[in-house]
C-alpha cells in the first residue's frame, strides 16, 4: 500500500498539472454564431488546450469568441493577410484583433468529414493549430522588445512551439509517438486539402 501511495505521488509530480496548467481567470470563453452549429463540442479540447498553454502566454489576452464566417462577414467586415493577398476575414480560420482571438469554426472544420472530427485528439489537433498560431500573434504583440516585421512567419513559430509543449504536458509518456504522427498528419493534411481543391476546380 505504501509503495503504491508512493508511486502514485511521484506520477502526480511527473505530470505539469494543478497551478500551473490552469486557465487563466482572465480568459474568456464565447461562441458566437450566425445559422451554425458546431458538429462537434470544441470547448473542452479549447480548454485543454489553454491548461496546456503556459501562463504568462495568456496574460493580456482577454477573450476567445467561437463563431463561424457568417457572423464574422456581417459584423467584422474587414481583411487581412493570408498567403500574400489580404482576403475577407470571413475567409479566415481565424483572427486576432489586440488581446481576442476569434475562431472561425466552419473553417477550420472545412473538407473534413464530420467522422474524422470524432476522433478527439484529430480534432483537438485542427483546434491547435488555428488556436496556437493566433496565440503566437498575442506573444508577438506584447513581446518587449521582439517585434518582427514578418507577422505571420513569428506566430508560425509560435504555433510549433506552443504545440510541443502541449505534446509535452498532456502526453508525455507518448511525447516522441505523438511528434511522429504530428510529422505524418501535417502533409498528408495538406494533401488531402489540395485533392479536394482540385477536384473542386474540375466539377
Amino acid at each position: 500500500m505504501a509503495l503504491a501511495r508512493a508511486l502514485v505521488l511521484a506520477l502526480r509530480r511527473s505530470w505539469p498539472q494543478l497551478e500551473e496548467m490552469r486557465v487563466s481567470a482572465q480568459v474568456k470563453i464565447v461562441e458566437r454564431y450566425d445559422d451554425y452549429a458546431p458538429p462537434v463540442d470544441v470547448q473542452r479540447s479549447l480548454r485543454m488546450l489553454l491548461r496546456n498553454t503556459p501562463e504568462q502566454y495568456l496574460s493580456g489576452l482577454h477573450r476567445i469568441t467561437l463563431t463561424n464566417s457568417k457572423l464574422v462577414r456581417s459584423s467584422y467586415p474587414g481583411k487581412a493577410w493570408r498567403e500574400g493577398r489580404r482576403t475577407r476575414l470571413s475567409d479566415h480560420r481565424g483572427f486576432y484583433q489586440a488581446g481576442f482571438i476569434f475562431l472561425v469554426l466552419d473553417q477550420i472544420f472545412l473538407d473534413w468529414p464530420e467522422v474524422m472530427l470524432l476522433f478527439p485528439p484529430f480534432k483537438t489537433f485542427l483546434i491547435a493549430e488555428v488556436l496556437y498560431h493566433e496565440i503566437g500573434h498575442h506573444i508577438h504583440r506584447i513581446e518587449v522588445p521582439g517585434y518582427r516585421a514578418d507577422k505571420e512567419t513569428v506566430a508560425d513559430e509560435w504555433k510549433e512551439k506552443l504545440f510541443r509543449t502541449y505534446v509535452r504536458r498532456r502526453y508525455w509518456y507518448l511525447a516522441g509517438t505523438i511528434k511522429l504522427l504530428a510529422k505524418v498528419i501535417r502533409p498528408l493534411a495538406q494533401r488531402f486539402k489540395t485533392s479536394v481543391v482540385e477536384e473542386t476546380k474540375t466539377n
